[in-house]
């Protein structure tokens, strides 16, 4: 069967409307993968960034909850470049994830192309006296302690405060006291001589009041010339490790980054909380952690010797120095010991008939009484028992009578109490007495002491650590879709140069 056909025909104007509507068409979908594309730039620079910081240093995290990336990467020595060589891999497989692999064509909208990449600005963990280790200290330990335990910390700082007052009032009545019995001690020699004169005239032997009553002060004298830590340890061994600060952060910074982070975290809550974190992660002298590493750590933070026997040295003379302005207060307050301390007094040198001495050395009474009272109470702490921080009748062990074997009953062991604070309590509060700014660089020491103990951070250095970085990178958008409108009205299509700039920290999720 024949059947007949016919011609189909478009007209000339129809094809160059259908041209026009594609050019239009694509013009448009040309527009919006471009804003794309743009928004694609961020994206990926994004998430180099991310990339980037992933590679944390995970011994510094595992063992101190603190972000750091090593900028030597692993070598030890420290190059920006090093990271902006790694920056603009990551970018490289972000832009293309199958570089490097096999695979068959794929449609890509985008079609970018990454002409540049740096690292415009960057942050160390040693900044600015170690700034950075202080903001996440605080957020980790924010995230970990209650507000309830968080407002019980804060009340040793109103306690810091009177301990502080005490402390001056103590050193300064003991200067005044010592240089009003040094002066006196002329007219005393004096004194005894007019005595000693007149008995002779009156043909009677010279036996003077005093030789028949010990005077305890001169058994305080003798112990003020040992070191208090042979005192109050009663001979322990201690540990002779040391450390070599010379190249730690707290002697010696010799790099430093070019950015400046914000300051999340700040104020008295933020000091407390970055010193409970010092106490929960560095241990202290009844810790009893063997290592390799100094083992009174918390001791070397607030003395800052390289020796741990040093340090512990310091921290006993500083818990001395404390407890003696709390007990002075309590003995000067104490009509009772006041007492006590007139008759003795009295019976050292009442027959010489001078007042002002009989004064004096009523003062020094008051003031060895507190010192011999604060060995015991520093003793009973690196015993492990606990002290009142501040004294009443029955926590008070040391009587006046006994001043004078002060050395006897120090030897036989501290005076142990349920009740009080600890070693670690009183370690609290001398944190709180001490320099934010050393304990933060002491601290970061003592981790990089202990990190190049652990196998893979041999080498780790804290001011070789980013924190935080800020990056610029340059893309080239190439056109997909403008082909077309392109061959109609023959504008030559061009490459569209974007910049993208960001940033990121460790701290921003503080």
């Amino acid at each position: 069967m024949y059947r007949e056909g016919k011609n189909g025909s478009v007209t000339v104007f129809l094809s160059l409307v259908c041209i026009l509507f594609l050019s239009l068409i694509c013009t448009a979908a040309e527009s919006a993968r471009i804003q794309g594309a743009r928004a694609q730039t961020a994206n990926l620079t994004g998430m180099g960034n991310f990339s980037l910081l992933g590679e944390f240093e995970r011994n510094l995290l595992e063992e101190y909850e603190i972000f750091g990336l090593d900028g030597s990467y692993g070598s030890g020595t420290f190059g920006i470049y090093k990271t902006a060589q790694r920056f603009e891999e990551f970018l490289s497989y972000n832009v293309n994830p199958g570089k490097d692999l096999f695979s068959v064509w794929c449609f890509d909208p985008w079609n970018l192309g990454l002409t540049h990449s740096e690292i415009s600005g960057y942050a160390l963990l040693t900044d600015d006296k170690g700034e950075a280790f202080y903001q996440q200290a605080v957020s980790y330990m924010k995230a970990n302690l209650g507000t309830g335990a968080v407002k019980a910390l804060l009340e040793y700082v109103k306690d810091t405060d009177q301990i502080e007052k005490n402390q001056e009032e103590y050193e300064k009545n003991r200067k005044e006291n010592d240089s009003r019995m040094s002066d006196l001690e002329d007219q005393k020699e004096q004194r005894l001589q007019e005595i000693e004169s007149e008995q002779a005239e009156a043909g009677g032997a010279v036996n003077p009041p005093q030789n028949e009553t010990k005077n305890p002060l001169l058994e305080i004298a003798k112990l003020r010339m040992r070191s208090t830590l042979s005192i109050v340890t009663g001979g322990k061994p201690l540990s002779q490790k040391a450390v070599t600060l010379t190249k730690l952060p707290s002697r010696q910074i010799t790099k430093e980054g070019s950015l400046e982070l914000e300051r999340i975290h700040k104020g008295v809550t933020a000091d407390v909380l970055f010193r409970e974190y010092l106490l929960n992660y560095f241990p202290n002298y009844l810790s009893q952690k063997e290592g390799e590493g100094l083992l009174y750590q918390l001791e070397i933070i607030i003395g800052g010797n390289s020796m741990d026997k040093r340090n512990l040295k310091s921290v006993a003379d500083k818990l001395l120095l404390l407890r003696e302005g709390m007990n002075y207060l309590y003995c000067v307050q104490n009509s009772q010991m006041n007492g006590s301390a007139q008759s003795l007094a009295v019976t050292l040198t009442g027959f010489l008939g001078m007042p002002a001495l009989t004064a004096a050395t009523k003062h020094a009474l008051l003031l060895a009484w507190a010192y011999g009272e604060s060995l015991i109470d520093v003793r009973t702490l690196l015993e492990g028992d606990k002290v009142p921080l501040t004294k009443d009748v029955s926590s008070w062990t040391l009587t006046l009578e006994n001043l004078g074997r002060i050395t006897e009953i120090i030897d036989q062991g501290g005076s142990g109490q349920e009740k009080g604070l600890s070693y670690k309590d009183y370690l609290r509060i001398l944190l709180y007495m001490g320099s934010l700014s050393k304990q933060k660089l002491r601290a970061l020491d003592l981790i990089e002491e202990n990190l190049k103990r652990i196998s893979g951070s041999e080498k780790f250095r804290a001011e070789n650590c980013i924190v935080g970085i800020k990056t610029r990178t340059e893309w080239v958008i190439k056109p997909v879709f403008f082909s077309l409108a392109q061959a109609v009205t023959k504008i030559k299509g061009e490459d569209i140069s974007v910049v993208q700039t960001g940033g990121i920290s460790y701290l921003d999720s503080s």
